[in-house]
């Protein structure tokens, strides 16, 4: 009973060391969805923030989070009714017509009885080690939550953070074909370009300027997606801080990542359920023992005409008689079954945590395999392709094709760029939300 005792309190203490969310940040959108009231007042938003702020602030204003913190608050909580005793039993008896008999000439008039029943201590601690093993199951759950809150705030950011970059390449590209244009104005007059090459330039430069025009579209609603994973509200033009340059990660050694994965909290909430397992196993097999009743009552009798009118008071004391067989061994049954189930979904928790973390591996090392080839040799030998071709078409020695072909190498090859880095990023972000290890930068 010490031991439960004591882990109750271990649950509440780590219960208190968690921040409690910051519910007045997000109360206004909660009321709004709850009552319909669409003029009700949204939070501040956003008009600029770093990656470190919304993941600060996402602590404590991520509407899952909160779920996940007050189920873990309402499993603590719910230990406290481990130890609940029937309602006792508040009797009253009076005859309203009573029979003397031949044998004894004293009757029972009205009487007063409470009684009460108390449970088999062996199943309050059953009961009990069984709701801390759950209050245990909900924190590893909150902190399941936590990592992965991080992971889907990071993958988010970097979304934003890539069509950013992608609209400044294509502005860099609008920029060019207006200049190409521009340069191409005189030379239809000496006929060094035709006006079939000046209008195939105008509609490259249109289409560009309508991909960039398609990317500002689009960004509300990637930092709509952002503002969801993190319940941080962003304005619509909110200017998010450049991450930093996305260098190669020293991953930890396989050794490392075993431990790590062994404290994963997916992985530990699967044995907490493995604990409550057991103790649900335990709890059945008490079912069989009785349980305890204790009563007392006063009564007022009537005695003969000859004897003085008198009271008495009795006690009673008993136990139950577990007469359901059939369900307890039922009851018994399930839980052992119940106890195999969770240790299976132990091993295949942690054969899917493996599989997870080799494939997320292979993903950092796929873009960071991409980013060191376009940035050693693709990008620089592209940028100085079109250089070249730009000055030859000026002095008429290149033609339009040239330039174009050179135009969408550069342009694949930064948007290829653009995108391993964020991929890059959000592999990082789950090998870290995995390991639960940061990765730091090779030296």
């Amino acid at each position: 009973m010490f031991a439960v005792a004591c882990g109750s309190t271990t649950e509440r203490e780590r219960l208190a060391s968690v921040p409690e969310p910051d519910l007045r940040a997000f109360s206004d959108v909660l009321n709004e969805s709850l009552t319909g009231d669409s003029m009700a007042s949204a939070p501040e938003a956003l008009k600029r923030a770093s990656l470190a702020d919304i993941l600060r602030m996402a602590q404590t204003r991520s509407p899952l989070l909160a779920a996940s913190y007050y189920r873990w608050k309402g499993a603590v909580d719910n230990i406290g009714t481990a130890f609940e005793m029937p309602e006792a039993m508040l009797e009253y008896r009076e005859f309203m017509q009573a029979e003397k008999a031949n044998v004894r000439l004293m009757d029972e008039r009205r009487g007063i009885m409470i009684s009460q029943m108390f449970p088999n201590p062996g199943k309050v601690v059953a009961r009990r080690d069984m709701l801390a093993a759950e209050a245990g199951s909900m924190a590893e759950e909150f902190n399941a939550v936590r990592r992965e809150l991080r992971r889907r705030v990071i993958a988010a950011y970097a979304d934003v953070q890539a069509l950013d970059s992608r609209a400044t390449i294509l502005g860099q590209l609008a920029t060019l074909a207006r200049g190409l244009e521009a340069l191409m104005e005189p030379m239809l007059a000496t006929g060094e370009a035709s006006q079939a090459d000046l209008l195939r330039m105008q509609v490259e430069r249109e289409e560009t300027e309508s991909d960039l025009a398609a990317l500002a579209l689009r960004r509300p609603a990637l930092l709509k997606a952002l503002e969801a994973a993190s319940g941080v509200s962003l304005d619509a033009a909110a200017v998010l801080d450049p991450l930093p340059e996305v260098k190669p990660a020293k991953v930890p050694t396989r050794a490392e990542q075993l431990v790590a994965l062994d404290t994963h909290p997916m992985l530990q909430m699967s044995h907490a359920q493995a604990r409550v397992a057991d103790a649900r196993l335990i709890e059945s097999r008490w079912m069989w023992v009785p349980d305890f009743f204790v009563a007392a009552e006063w009564m007022q009798m009537n005695m003969p005409a000859d004897m003085p009118f008198e009271s008495a008071v009795a006690f009673h004391v008993g136990i139950t008689i577990p007469w359901g067989f059939g369900a307890n061994a039922a009851r018994t049954n399930a839980a052992e079954a119940e106890k195999i189930a969770a240790r299976l979904v132990i091993a295949q928790k942690r054969l899917d945590l493996h599989a997870e973390l080799d494939g997320m591996l292979f993903e950092l090392a796929d873009a960071e395999r991409m980013m060191r080839l376009l940035s050693t040799s693709t990008l620089p030998k592209a940028r100085q392709a079109l250089e070249l071709i730009r000055a030859d078409f000026s002095s008429g020695r290149a033609k339009l094709t040239d330039v174009i072909s050179a135009w969408q190498a550069w342009l694949g090859g930064e948007l290829s760029y653009i995108r391993a880095r964020a991929e890059a990023l959000k592999a990082r972000a789950a090998v870290e939300s995995l390991t639960g290890l940061p990765l730091e930068d090779q030296q």
